[in-house]
């Protein structure tokens, strides 16, 4: 059972909500560096470290905060009404960068669009919660799926190249990156039902906001 809880914690923080954008810019800096400017992903490390910084690293360290500060039972904010904050500081960081990104013309109207996305569905999440407690990982994960099937339709011939120890260098299309992105999700949706965090209600909701948000935010960005 230990073990069995010490996977579901690695996976949760594996693929927490808040990296989402993060893996996004990995995604499409590996599949297509070149709408970018540059050939390769480490030419683009400083826009790397800018989106992790106030996508994952500010919002991860205002919760710690509201945790230390007692406003929070802890870092999985098991009641509902505990989330209301770390909804708010999330949603401001990430209503920032994503107006930073649809006014820069260096940056892939793809990669703002998708940004918009993480930004709807925090506030979307945030209204659910009004009512009842949605899995924001069930919702993250379902939302990688979502996103990485429109980077497949963007750039239907991209493929990410990885160099593995043992077997050496391989290409790995987009659309097989959307299917293992659906065993992901269900890997994590089981974690969360593991650790006792979420009721299957609140992990099917989740699914359901994830995957519907990027394809709303598509026409949304092109009005913007």
């Amino acid at each position: 059972m230990k073990t069995r809880h010490l996977w579901a914690h690695l996976v949760s923080i594996l693929f927490h909500p808040l990296t989402i954008l993060t893996y996004t810019l990995v995604f499409l800096l590996s599949a297509n560096p070149y709408v970018f400017g540059v050939s390769r992903l480490s030419e683009k490390l400083d826009l790397l470290l800018i989106v992790f910084s106030t996508t994952f690293v500010l919002p991860a360290l205002a919760i710690f905060l509201m945790v230390r500060l007692q406003l929070v039972d802890d870092l999985q904010m098991r009641q509902r009404m505990q989330r209301v904050g770390p909804y708010i500081a999330a949603g401001v960081l990430y209503s920032w960068m994503t107006k930073n990104f649809l006014e820069n013309t260096d940056i892939p109207p793809v990669l703002a669009t998708m940004s918009l996305a993480c930004t709807l569905a925090i506030f979307v999440a945030f209204v659910i919660n009004v009512q009842f407690k949605i899995s924001l990982h069930a919702m993250g994960s379902a939302g990688m799926t979502a996103i990485l099937f429109i980077l497949h339709q963007s750039y239907p011939y991209a493929r990410i190249g990885l160099d593995l120890p043992a077997v050496g260098h391989i290409e790995i299309g987009l659309l097989t990156m959307v299917f293992c992105s659906i065993l992901v999700a269900g890997l994590t949706g089981t974690a969360r039902l593991t650790l006792q965090v979420h009721q299957p209600k609140e992990i099917y909701w989740g699914y359901l906001v994830g995957l519907i948000i990027p394809f709303l935010a598509v026409p949304i960005a092109k009005l913007l």
